[in-house]
């Protein structure tokens, strides 16, 4: 080989990021290796002091770390997606305080920038919208965490970071590009994270992975992703059961020992059972299973935790417990209807349904949201039995409860399905980020009922439902997979009717 060949161009000296960081540079051009392995800046010709930091607004990145959509929000691209594992794999290791590397909140502040929004933006923007029905983290922790991370180290908020991202999936909506779908490069991204992080470690840290999960659980429900709801609920279940365990053996060793994070873990306890219902009553193809079937599950004293206010007068947190008891509640519903539609918890379930239906309708104004969520939420349990028993006995039958129940439960769902249709016209959609449980659950038994029904639904109802669920689709794409099994069930009974067209 000629020698002019192994001749390799090299800088007079080091690159000014492995001078501020002392470490060795091998000053290769047009980029030393360090540098190009991640994906920094590379300056060789500044003679500007060095000094003990640079500024933390100022990036250095050679790639942007993410994109800005006008339509959906803040999106990943391959270098930030690199950077977040590479970076959340690095921390794993024993000698990453050593390693001249960005922690995950620096990482993901830049990201931020890169976006087109901020950390301050994406808190404030969750504890104004989201946070309202699904309260798992606590707002005033969250905020003196931000407030004091400037002069910390970055190691310590790293599930701060994962909680931010997650805070960022719930808040974005989805949009009519082709290309911009749920199953986006930060939800991959940031749910490879969470598996990353999912590790043992203090309970401060543990608890706030915990809340990140709860929220992109919620993501990917209010999404149609039941079977990845279902598996990142699980890794919850596991892990708060882990600091119940460490909980009670700090009890157990230590009389005089406070445990600050218990109102903090029941309220997560709220929030899988609370998801673990709306993933079940909400799936667009009934294949989702309970993951706790019964309160025989829970802590004790979780469940007098959830059941203790009346419906009325309720701030946030108190209005999600009762959100959270009725699902509860539910929970025995959903298991008789995978079992035998017409058993003694089937009958239980209906009872439920018609004491939640005289409740709502007792309230001053109507407008008690966690009442009116049970009711969505008993009407989809009691509707799938009701759909399994009619299946059952095949086209046509002369039950003539069972038709009386069919009846029953359509009445109730066409007229929430016309009254929302009423209320959404006047909605700002800008303004909040809805809760998916609620008219997700109602959805899917108004699907339900116009498959139970030989004809389907009434027109002008089939109508509505198909207006509501369009409309409901710019929130949340669980709407997207309803309203694709509406269309196949129309167009299955037009084959019927006209089969020489087909």
């Amino acid at each position: 080989m000629p020698a002019e060949r192994l001749i390799e161009s090299k800088a007079q000296k080091a690159c000014r990021h492995c001078r501020l960081h002392k470490r060795r540079c091998d000053k290769r051009l047009p980029k030393c290796s360090r540098c190009s392995a991640k994906l920094i800046r590379c300056d060789y010709d500044d003679d500007t002091p060095i000094e003990a930091a640079e500024p933390d607004t100022k990036l250095k990145w050679s790639e942007p770390l993410a994109i800005r959509r006008d339509s959906c929000g803040l999106e990943l691209t391959p270098a930030g997606e690199k950077q977040l594992l590479w970076t959340a794999c690095q921390i794993q290791e024993p000698h990453y305080a050593q390693v001249d590397s960005k922690g995950l909140m620096s990482l993901v502040k830049d990201i931020f920038t890169y976006g087109g929004t901020s950390v301050e933006q994406v808190s404030t923007r969750y504890f104004a919208t989201a946070h309202d029905w699904i309260p798992v983290v606590d707002e005033s922790k969250t905020k003196f965490n931000l407030r004091i991370m400037q002069n910390n180290p970055d190691v310590y908020y790293n599930p701060l970071a994962l909680l931010l991202l997650c805070m960022l999936l719930v808040n974005q909506q989805p949009c009519r590009h082709p290309n911009h779908t749920s199953n986006s490069t930060l939800y991959r991204t940031t749910r490879r994270l969470f598996a990353l992080l999912n590790t043992p470690t203090s309970d401060t840290f543990s608890l706030a992975i915990l809340q990140a999960g709860l929220l992109l659980t919620t993501y990917e429900c209010g999404h149609g992703m039941a079977r990845e709801a279902s598996s990142t609920l699980g890794s919850c279940f596991g892990l708060i059961r882990q600091l119940d365990m460490s909980a009670s053996q700090k009890k157990a060793t230590d009389r005089h020992f406070d445990d600050a994070q218990e109102s903090a873990r029941k309220l997560c306890w709220g929030g899988i059972v609370f998801l673990d219902r709306s993933i079940v009553l909400s799936c667009a193809d009934g294949t989702a299973s309970l993951l706790i079937p019964t309160s025989g599950i829970l802590p004790q004293d979780a469940v007098p935790y959830m059941n203790k206010d009346k419906y009325a007068f309720m701030n946030t947190t108190v209005k999600f417990r009762t959100r959270a008891y009725s699902a509860l509640l539910i929970g025995e519903v959903i298991k008789a209807v995978h079992g035998d539609p017409e058993s003694a918890d089937c009958v239980e379930a209906e009872k439920l349904l018609h004491d939640l239906v005289r409740q709502h309708a007792a309230t001053s104004q109507g407008e008690s949201y966690p009442v009116c969520e049970g009711v969505t939420m008993a009407l989809s349990a009691v509707v799938s039995a009701y759909k399994k028993r009619a299946k059952r006995l095949g086209t046509g039958s002369g039950d003539a409860k069972l038709n009386l129940d069919l009846k029953f439960a359509y009445n109730i769902v066409f007229e929430m399905c016309r009254v929302e249709g009423l209320i959404m016209r006047k909605r700002d959609g800008s303004l909040n980020r809805m809760c998916f449980s609620g008219l997700g659950c109602l959805y899917r038994a108004a699907v339900d009922l116009d498959e139970a029904y030989v004809k389907g639904a009434a027109p002008e109802d089939f109508e509505q439902l198909r207006e509501n669920l369009e409309w409901f689709s710019g929130h949340w794409h669980i709407a997207d997979v309803l309203l694709q099994r509406l269309n196949r069930n129309a167009e299955l009974r037009s084959k019927q009717v006209f089969p020489g067209f087909w």
